[in-house]
Parts: structure tokens; C-alpha cells; sequence
């Protein structure tokens, strides 16, 4: 086991405007992770922070089945959470908005336009997390992908206010997509955990060298 300095919390990871990709395999159960964290933030925040998670092709419903059926909590987190929901047929959490499948820049107009009519006022921060990217990846050409990261990259640096990203994406699924997208998105997040376990998180690169190799023990945290 790791010693107790190498362990933390995960907002010491999640800073304020921070971004970071969270890496899994198709043998990972990313949906722990997702309730725990979000669990977590309403305990220690509770309304003073907004979420809203952009579920991509019923992403979400099978999250919340992998948390439900390992007894992790998913009522109080999807009632408080605003979806964007982006195809898909499964009605899960409080959708605010449904965007159809379509080509990269009518989604990313789409998309904007949802994220535009959020009312996140009178939050002290706002959480936007993304799950199932890798779905949607896989449907579009080589050079929507390379708008699409560029998009990515220019929100990431130039963003304003204190909008923390977390963006869950399956490695196994993007592999044959039209670009390698992995690295590129490694160099645009500043921060990359990768799941080791359903309750651990390992950040394996981060732009603050204090958080290098550090784990994140999500049973610490629920």
C-alpha cells in the first residue's frame, strides 16, 4: 500500500479553473468513480457548486448502473446534477436539454447553445464534466476530430471563470479512431489521472509537480 503522504484528496487535484482527464480501460468501472466524486462534492459543498455532465449516447445509464449495483449512491447526485444529454434514448438524471446525433460543427453549436442557457449563477464554482467522449469520437472524420481538440484546447486556456472540467474517457475505444487522439489531449489537459481501482485514482501527469504520481483514495473521500 502507499504511504499516507502520497495520498489526497481530489480537490487538491480539481483547482480552481483546473481541467483533468480521467483515463480508463473497458475492464475499469468509471461509474464508482463518477458517483463517489460527485457524492463527495455535494457532501462538502452542497448547493454552492453547479454540475452539469454532458452524457454522451446513454453514457450516464450505464454509469449509474455500474454505482447502483456496487451499492454507491446515485439519487441525490442526479437530482442535483443539470444533464446535457447527446443522443441516446435512455431518460436519465434532470436533462435540460437533448441534442441529436450530428456532424461535429452542428453539435459544437448545439452544445454551446445548451451550456449558454445553464443557470449557474450564484455558484461558487461549477463543475462540467463529460463521459462517453470516446462514443462520439468514433463518429466523426479526421478533420472534425482535429477541430474538436482544437475546441477543446482553446476553452481549456482561455476560459474565465472557475469552471472545473473533468473529462472521462475510455482508451480502448478511441483507438481506432481516424487520429491518435490520446496524445493530443495529454498535451492540451493539464492534469491526467488514469483509474487503478473502482476506489483509487493516479495522477500521471500534471503541470504542478506537486501532484506527480500522487493517488487519489476515493474511500477517503464518500
Amino acid at each position: 500500500m502507499w504511504g499516507g503522504e502520497n495520498i489526497i484528496e481530489f480537490f487538491d487535484v480539481l483547482r480552481e479553473r483546473g481541467s483533468i482527464l480521467v483515463e480508463y480501460t473497458s475492464e475499469s468501472v468509471p461509474g464508482v468513480v463518477l458517483f463517489k466524486l460527485l457524492n463527495y462534492t455535494f457532501s462538502q459543498y452542497g448547493k454552492n457548486v453547479g454540475v452539469i455532465i454532458t452524457d454522451f449516447l446513454d453514457t450516464l445509464a450505464i454509469y449509474r448502473y455500474q454505482a447502483e449495483f456496487t451499492g454507491v449512491p446515485t439519487f441525490e447526485p442526479l437530482k442535483h446534477s443539470l444533464v446535457i444529454k447527446v443522443g441516446g434514448k435512455i431518460p436519465t438524471g434532470n436533462v435540460v436539454t437533448k441534442i441529436p446525433i450530428s456532424g461535429y460543427s452542428v453539435y459544437k453549436t448545439l452544445h454551446e447553445n445548451a451550456l449558454s442557457r445553464v443557470d449557474t449563477a450564484n455558484k461558487a464554482f461549477v463543475i462540467n464534466i463529460q463521459i462517453g467522449l470516446e462514443n462520439i469520437m468514433n463518429l466523426f472524420d479526421k478533420r472534425e476530430l482535429i477541430e474538436q481538440l482544437h475546441d477543446i484546447g482553446e476553452y481549456i486556456v482561455t476560459k474565465q471563470s472557475d469552471v472545473r472540467d473533468i473529462l472521462f474517457l475510455n482508451v480502448d475505444a478511441i483507438r481506432k479512431v481516424p487520429i491518435d487522439v490520446l496524445p493530443m489531449l495529454n498535451v492540451i489537459v493539464p492534469i491526467i489521472a488514469r483509474i487503478e481501482k473502482p476506489n483509487v485514482l493516479k495522477i500521471t501527469k500534471s503541470i504542478l509537480p506537486d501532484l506527480e504520481n500522487k493517488m487519489v483514495n476515493l474511500e477517503v473521500t464518500t
